[in-house]
Formats: C-alpha cells, sequence, structure tokens
C-alpha cells in the first residue's frame, strides 16, 4: 500500500512539473502550481520518513528478538552448567560425608575385634600377656 501511495505522489509530482512548464513565469497559475508541487514534495517526504521509520522499527524489533533468542540460549546453558556444578558438588559432598564416616567408624571396627580378640585371650580377667597390653594403650577411636 505504501507504495501505491508513493507511486501516486511521483505521478502527480509529473503531472505537476508538466503542466508547469507550460505556464508562463510569474503568472498566479505557476504560484499555484508550485505551491502545489511543493505540497507533493512535502508529501513525498514524509512518506519516505514513514517508509524509514517503519524500516528501523522493523530492523530493530528483529534485533531485539534475535537478543532475547541469544539471551535465552545463554540462560540455558548457563542452567545446565549450574545444573552440572550442582550435581558434581553433591557427589563431592557425599564422598566426603562417606570418607569422614569411614574414618571414624573403621578404627571403632578394628579395635572392637582385636579388642574381643584379646580378651577372649585374657579370659583370665588380668591382663597377663604383653602383646595385648602394648596394643589396648595404643588403642585411640579418636582423632
Amino acid at each position: 500500500m505504501n507504495e501505491n501511495i508513493t507511486e501516486l505522489l511521483d505521478e502527480e509530482i509529473c503531472q505537476e512539473l508538466h503542466l508547469m512548464s507550460g505556464l508562463q513565469f510569474g503568472s498566479e497559475e505557476k504560484e499555484a502550481a508550485i505551491d502545489d508541487l511543493v505540497a507533493l514534495y512535502k508529501l513525498r517526504i514524509e512518506e519516505e520518513k514513514i517508509a524509514a521509520s517503519n524500516e528501523e522499527m522493523k530492523l530493530k524489533a528483529e534485533m531485539d528478538e534475535k537478543r532475547l533468542v541469544q539471551e535465552n540460549e545463554a540462560q540455558i546453558v548457563t542452567d545446565e552448567i549450574n545444573r552440572k556444578r550442582f550435581a558434581d558438588e553433591k557427589l563431592s559432598w557425599k564422598i566426603r560425608i562417606g570418607i569422614d564416616a569411614a574414618s571414624l567408624i573403621l578404627p571403632l571396627i578394628f579395635y572392637a575385634y582385636w579388642m574381643r580378640v584379646g580378651l577372649k585371650f585374657e579370659e583370665t580377667g588380668t591382663f597377663t600377656s604383653t602383646t595385648f597390653r602394648g596394643l589396648f594403650n595404643r588403642f585411640r577411636p579418636t582423632k
């Protein structure tokens, strides 16, 4: 539609120019034709401004849409990285808890076993074995 208006304005401007060429210089008719021509040119310039403004708005909208798409893609990538990081931290936390628990429980199990073995050996109620007495002094269930 905009192209039709522009074409019509161009045709009117051409007609005014042809009409003006036949008029006598300084006559009122020529002055009126010049005024009409100036008005038509102003309309043509306004149409060009509107078309340029529309084109600029379209380009801006396209750029905004591309920017939003890129931001969404970047956010998706960031979210995926954060999910992986959280999963890694969670696994690291579980491993650390397991190691801490094992460092406490394994010595206790070891000490309990050797105490049972030593006490079975020492059923008399007194500590007569120097080996068990030496082990008993070294048992430390805490860090």
